[in-house]
């Protein structure tokens, strides 16, 4: 599935200048126009989210669209945000005992809701060395953009880069395991479909990515649902919730995770970042 990526490198850089030169509060005022400008010109992403907010039994106002456009926005500010200056950024935990226990290693179920990029500097100090599998940014001037700001205290944050194929990728989340660090993989959206399985969310049937449930069945990791949820302005929530995979099948795991997910989007529903209608996947 071909997940179109939106943005570019001359505006990512143009809000940083006036990052660096206004301030914070400067730029959330004119991502506000940013949020307009897609809510006006942009009604392929409205339709694209009509199934997803119909599920939930919410009208989708143009009102609720610049809110979701305008979380969205500055979930991906305040990632740049936390390489340069993350003392900016408050940082608060639910129930951090389920992420502490990842001390030995596991496996950190991702989702596209949230900021988790926004995070990933302060996860750093509490657990093992992180390997992030995803695919690196196709626009290489963006992801460019990102890594000049990279941050030394990141050095324990890694890329395994499913563009450079399964066999690859495999083998480095199988050594990452071994060696008792810790596995990130996005759970929540199917990047093979050979890779697939069935849960029932929102009502529906949809697929999810049935990698992380099969490795930690596999592996007999921790498994641990990592969110990080916009809660105000320049504040995230971070809700880990440990999932128990003994004597469990990969579909009961993989069902108690989007049970889960379903739980946290209930009580965020503008910050859901799958840009496509998630209950047509074949669209």
């Amino acid at each position: 599935m071909g997940v179109k990526r939106y943005g570019n490198a001359f505006g990512h850089k143009i809000i940083l200048f006036f990052y660096n030169l206004l301030g914070y509060k400067f730029v959330a005022f004119i991502l506000n126009f940013v949020a307009f400008y897609y809510v006006l010109f942009t009604p392929s992403i409205k339709k694209s989210l009509e199934s997803y907010y119909e599920h939930l039994g919410i009208k989708l106002t143009y009102k609720v669209y610049f809110r979701h456009i305008k979380l969205f926005a500055l979930s991906i500010f305040d990632r740049f945000v936390s390489r340069i200056k993350p003392e900016e950024l408050h940082f608060i935990r639910e129930n951090r005992e389920a992420f502490m226990s990842l001390q030995e290693g596991g496996i950190v179920l991702l989702s596209h809701i949230g900021g988790w990029a926004t995070a990933a500097h302060s996860l750093k100090a509490d657990i093992p060395p992180m390997h992030i599998v995803m695919r690196e940014s196709t626009q290489k001037d963006i992801s460019k953009v990102e890594k000049s700001k990279e941050r030394q205290n990141e050095s324990g944050v890694k890329i395994i880069d499913l563009n450079q194929g399964p066999i690859a990728a495999n083998i480095q989340i199988a050594n990452a395991l071994m060696s008792k660090e810790v596995v990130a993989i996005m759970a929540d959206r199917v990047v093979d479909a050979n890779k697939a399985i069935e849960v029932e969310f929102l009502g529906s049937k949809v697929q999810i990515n049935r990698n992380p449930f099969d490795i930690a069945h596999r592996f007999k990791k921790v498994l641990v649902a990592t969110f990080v949820l916009n809660s105000a302005v320049q504040e995230y929530t971070l809700i880990f919730e440990k999932i128990e995979i003994e004597d469990k099948t990969v579909e009961a795991i993989a069902q108690e995770y989007t049970n889960i997910l379903t739980k946290i989007i209930k009580k965020y529903p503008n910050e859901w970042y799958n840009f496509y209608d998630f209950f047509n996947q074949s669209k």
